[in-house]
């Protein structure tokens, strides 16, 4: 237990220390932040699912993340349009480089003699879940708001939308994820721990509770709250949602819920692998909590239903 502490602490300064750099310095510092947690993330999937399937090849899983990346930011620099306001043109660039690479994967494992169709079925796996995945926390990096690191009090100018301001979703999405998420997990622990009852689901994952993730989902609004309430600071760069504040609280809340949703539904799917897989963790790397996919599997999960979430509103407000 002293273990865990130490370590969440760590995590989350670390966590906190990307986020103020990405906020006050450069946009860049969250990207690669974020995709060593892909490089990382993609290798421990692979040591898991072979415990029961071939070992997917890590070089072609690293390749297809790194290009992958760098069509996505290529198409984003000279696509920054009206056109292409919420970044649909480098979303759709980035999925069609990773389709791409697993039919280029799909062929050197056809035409390998060492290789084997287990092998081809995990590298796919892995570029699925939790590559394409994760690609949403850098999807929320390049919403609208203040694209060059520098935090502002006010709301942004935007000339697209019907008044010429606009909220900072980029911010606003990523300290949603970032801290709902954390408050969910924290939260549904809790709240099992002291109120246990019905499990929720039991041959997935024996501990959890239906106190546990009805807590979950009251954290992931807790989390908004905090977040609604940094907003009226302007630190980071964070807005209100909406110029009339309790319509904004309303959305706050809304999206906070349905991050503890999510957060959950993340939790479930990452337990069902390793159960099938017949693993405890994903890794060892941060001690008393597991792998890197231990820690993410749920916030994942929660930036994706974040970004689908962030780009409705853009895309009413315009």
């Amino acid at each position: 237990m002293k273990n865990r502490f130490i370590f969440g602490m760590i995590m989350f300064l670390i966590c906190a220390g990307v986020l103020f750099l990405t906020f006050y310095v450069s946009v860049s510092v969250y990207d690669v932040f974020i995709l060593i947690l892909m490089i990382v993330a993609a290798h421990e999937m692979g040591e898991a699912l072979s415990y029961k399937y071939a070992k997917p090849g890590f070089l072609m899983q690293f390749l297809t993340i790194i290009i992958s990346y760098a069509v996505f930011k290529t198409v984003n620099i000279f696509s920054q349009s009206k056109s292409d306001v919420y970044g649909l043109h480098s979303v759709a660039a980035y999925f069609i480089a990773l389709i791409m690479m697993v039919v280029i994967i799909f062929v050197i494992n056809m035409t390998s003699s060492r290789k084997t169709g287990e092998n081809v079925i995990s590298s796919i796996f892995c570029l699925i879940y939790p590559v394409a995945i994760m690609f949403f926390f850098l999807a929320i990096n390049y919403l609208p708001g203040a694209q060059h690191g520098i935090a502002f009090d006010d709301w942004s100018y935007d000339p697209y939308t019907a008044d010429g301001y606009a909220p900072n979703y980029r911010v606003i999405a990523i300290m949603m994820v970032f801290i709902c998420a954390s408050s969910c997990d924290i939260a549904a622990f809790a709240i099992g721990s002291k109120f246990k009852g019905p499990k929720f689901a039991p041959m997935i994952s024996p501990k959890k509770t239906v106190s546990g993730s009805i807590g979950g989902m009251l954290g992931g609004m807790i989390g908004a709250g905090i977040v609604f309430g940094l907003s009226f600071t302007g630190v980071g760069g964070l807005t209100g949602l909406h110029g009339n504040v309790w319509v904004s609280l309303t959305l706050y809340l809304s999206l906070g819920l349905l991050i503890g949703v999510a957060t959950e539904i993340g939790d479930l799917m990452a337990s069902y692998i390793k159960r099938h897989c017949e693993i405890k963790d994903y890794g060892t790397l941060i001690p008393g909590h597991g792998g890197i996919m231990d820690r993410i599997d749920g916030t994942m999960i929660s930036a994706l239903a974040t970004y689908i979430y962030m780009a409705i509103l853009v895309y009413v407000s315009l």
